[in-house]
């Protein structure tokens, strides 16, 4: 069943019906302020740190769903009735009703005898507000006497004291009303407040929650909207409120538009000045096409012609989109993640500048110094940060022998290797940086190589990387006090990182380097055959009584996907290796919907093996398809010259191919979801945890770096396509270093993989040059 569909040309996906199966989202702001809209107007907003600045609040597994919101009623003075344009909260049924999720904006839009209200949520020029832009239109012949109600249910900053200390919060904060502006903010405090405002000429207001809802009722029926007036309340204690009632008379065919700004200010006194440009109409509106067209520049660093047009659609549009709302919040805020305890991990930023470094390579610099700053001076970092206060530690995941994740402090180096290819930037590498004890400060360089130094130094039995905490799989606890367990994933995540750094000294021909990290290489790469291999597939750790797992003698967890991905990926394998583990991959681990992370699934809880056997089989890390593994499977089919296999993993996890599927697939289909219910569960299909995942920034990389080659090098561009034999070949273009490259590649012979020749400027080159900024070259890629 289709609830939606994708409108090409507008750049949006159209919600064509309320009642999805899950609140389909999108998000607002671009990084400081910013919020979650849904697509009948539910969702909250926040201010840097969605726990530390929450602006307004939202109930999580509530009934009913999805609530509250930014909400905008309608009613009608003559006959009392009143509805919403995006259906909630009132869920009156309407004459027409539609959802337009668009690149940093949503337009809800509703229409009830003979009015069409239209509500368009973004984030202006990167202010610490949101705009509410209002259209109400009347398209009968005869009057219509209207009101418009604006309302939106503060939270008090820090969003866990909010849930947790409820007779102190609801003690201190207090709401005031000043012409036309609702502030909202502590007792104690004189500077910062929370805010919702208008232009416009209010009737009546409310700061007060229960008296604008009234008791016993909900924001469904609302008294103030019921009787047609709010009462004007101030809210000296209890729950905080911004509505604002607006006569809103409409003469046959006539529209008006209106202006809401909800916001948070670092300084009060400074709100009317700040917003008071953006509180008329013609001044929104133009703002909204700025916005437009600051996403639009953004997508165009990169755009696809390929014969698939969903592919072109998600590399061009929607993951790029996503990409970004992953650099902005990592996994720290959304229906799903909360904004609370979470905070930002920095093995998930660092994989998020990935996504994003094509296109704004000065914001992942900024990302990776803040990350670099979260290390410990012996090479290990922080598995989590928070960016309002910039306090960071290992999360809430039980302490063991060893306090600290094994594979965080690694994917610095992958994310710095790859700002440099982007940027040529290789004096980022002698910048100094503090360590998180905020008094030691050392290179980029030894940043790094303080990471490589932590692995190597903490090995275990087998000679490969101890687990600590965990690694990339959290859930996967196997060290259980002796200190002894080993994780297969880091070791070969510890090679690839060695191969990008030699990669980088080769660059700058420092040969005492390149010798140190080749023998760190080799030792590894060694111990990992020596130890690792199964027979048919890699191991996947070895618990704190040195015992395997992924291995054909358990009998579950038998077989894990990363371990064989990335021995293709850190290119320890070896002899064949290589190919025999990606068979096993497809035999044993794949699906309809994508590749589950490990078969079979654990079916009991198990002490020894941690989080993972505490989720029923087919689920998450148990069996289910963690959507972030399944791009790493495709670079390895495509390193190994698989088109035809690495372009059907691609398609089977696209969310666009599940529109047509979305009763069962329940969440968004225009982005990335983090896992999907594997094939060993009863519910296998279904969709969770949309929006914020490193599926995002992998299946950015793995489509348009590997399946269609165009990757950065320190010198040159590199168009190197892995692609289906049934294609003709595609064209793209690419912006590298500030020059437009135009680039085709021919396909004559249909084969996967190969390049006969390359063409530039009508010139047979043996590489793509970098060209100066403002330049534009034609480049033609000419397959074996």
């Amino acid at each position: 069943m289709r609830f939606g569909y994708f409108d090409r040309k507008n750049r949006e996906y159209v919600v064509t019906r309320p009642d999805t199966p899950t609140p389909w989202i999108n998000y607002i702001g671009s990084g400081n302020y910013g919020g979650i809209v849904s697509n009948t107007g539910g969702g909250y907003s926040f201010h840097k740190d969605p726990q530390n600045r929450r602006v307004t609040r939202y109930r999580y597994n509530n009934i009913p769903m999805d609530r509250p919101g930014r909400y905008v009623y309608i009613r009608n003075k003559d006959t009392g009735e009143y509805w919403n344009p995006g259906y909630q909260p009132v869920q009156k049924k309407l004459d027409g009703y539609s959802c337009r999720h668009g690149l940093g904006y949503s337009v809800l839009t509703g229409e009830y005898k003979g009015v069409i209200g239209e509500v368009t949520y973004f984030v202006p020029d990167d202010k610490n507000f949101e705009l509410w832009f209002v259209k109400v239109s009347n398209t009968r012949s005869i009057q219509q006497n209207l009101q418009i109600f604006a309302y939106s249910e503060f939270c008090f900053w820090d969003a866990i004291m909010d849930q947790q200390n409820v007779d102190w919060v609801q003690q201190i904060n207090q709401g005031r009303f000043d012409d036309g502006i609702i502030t909202y903010h502590p007792h104690h405090v004189s500077d910062n407040a929370a805010f919702f405002a208008t232009g416009e000429k209010v009737s009546s207001f409310d700061t007060n929650l229960e008296t604008f809802i009234g008791r016993y009722r909900s924001e469904g029926n609302p008294i103030a909207v019921e009787q047609g007036a709010c009462s004007n309340s101030i809210s000296y204690r209890t729950n905080g409120v911004g509505a604002f009632c607006i006569d809103c008379d409409l003469g046959p065919n006539e529209e008006r538009e209106l202006v809401f700004v909800l916001g948070f200010a670092e300084e009060k006194s400074e709100i009317r000045k700040d917003i008071k440009e953006y509180l008329l109409p013609e001044n929104a509106k133009a703002a909204f096409s700025r916005l437009q067209a600051s996403w639009l520049d953004f997508t165009s660093k990169l755009s696809v012609e390929t014969p698939d047009e969903d592919m072109n659609l998600f590399v061009n549009i929607w993951n790029q989109y996503q990409c970004k709302t992953t650099l902005n919040w990592s996994r720290f805020v959304s229906l799903y993640q909360l904004g609370l305890g979470r905070g930002m991990g920095i093995r998930d930023s660092a994989q998020d500048t990935l996504g994003v470094m094509h296109t704004i390579p000065a914001e992942a610099k900024e990302v990776i110094i803040k990350l670099l700053k979260c290390q410990y001076t012996d090479g290990r970092a922080y598995h989590l940060f928070f960016p309002l206060t910039g306090e960071g530690g290992q999360g809430d995941a039980p302490v063991k022998k060893f306090d600290w994740y094994s594979d965080d402090h690694l994917w610095l180096i992958l994310a710095v290797n790859a700002y440099i290819k982007e940027t040529g930037d290789f004096e980022f590498l002698n910048m100094e940086v503090p360590y998180n004890d905020k008094i030691t400060s050392q290179t980029v360089m030894r940043h790094l190589d303080m990471a490589l130094e932590f692995t190597n130094n903490n090995r275990g039995p087998h000679n490969i990387a101890l687990a600590g905490r965990a690694d990339w799989n959290d859930t996967l606890n196997l060290d259980t006090g002796k200190g002894v367990a080993e994780s297969v994933f880091t070791s070969m995540l510890y090679c690839r990182a060695l191969i990008e750094m030699i990669e980088i000294l080769d660059y700058l021909k420092n040969t005492d380097m390149i010798k140190k990290y080749s023998d760190m290489y080799e030792d590894m790469k060694n111990a990992i055959n020596d130890t690792c291999w199964d027979g048919e597939w890699y191991k996947r750790a070895f618990d704190d009584n040195s015992q395997p797992l992924g291995s054909k003698e358990n009998k579950f967890g038998k077989i894990f996907i990363n371990s064989q991905s990335w021995a293709v990926l850190s290119k320890v394998a070896e002899n064949g290796r290589a190919n025999e583990s990606m068979e096993s991959v497809e035999k044993y681990l794949n699906s309809k919907y994508g590749v589950v992370t490990m078969y079979p699934a654990y079916t009991e809880y198990d002490t020894t093996k941690g989080g993972v056997t505490t989720f029923p089989p087919g689920t998450k890390e148990n069996g289910g398809i963690f959507l972030h593994t399944n791009p790493w499977v495709m670079i390895s089919e495509v390193m190994l010259g698989h088109g035809d296999k690495a372009f059907m993993y691609y398609n089977q996890i696209l969310p666009g191919k599940r529109n047509d599927d979305a009763e069962l697939y329940e969440v968004e289909p225009y982005v990335y979801c983090q896992n999907i219910l594997g094939k060993e569960h009863p519910q296998f299909g279904i969709g969770r945890n949309s929006w914020l995942s490193g599926t995002a920034a992998w299946n950015m990389v793995a489509s348009s770096q590997y399946i269609l080659g165009i990757r950065a090098n320190y010198d040159s561009l590199t168009v190197d396509p892995c692609i289906p034999s049934s294609w003709k070949g595609f064209k793209a273009t690419r912006v590298f270093r500030g020059a437009t490259y135009y680039i085709e590649v021919q396909n004559p012979n249909r084969v996967c993989a190969g390049v006969e020749k390359i063409i530039v400027d009508g010139v047979e080159t043996e590489k793509i040059p970098v060209f100066e900024a403002g330049t534009e070259h034609n480049v033609v890629v000419v397959m074996k």
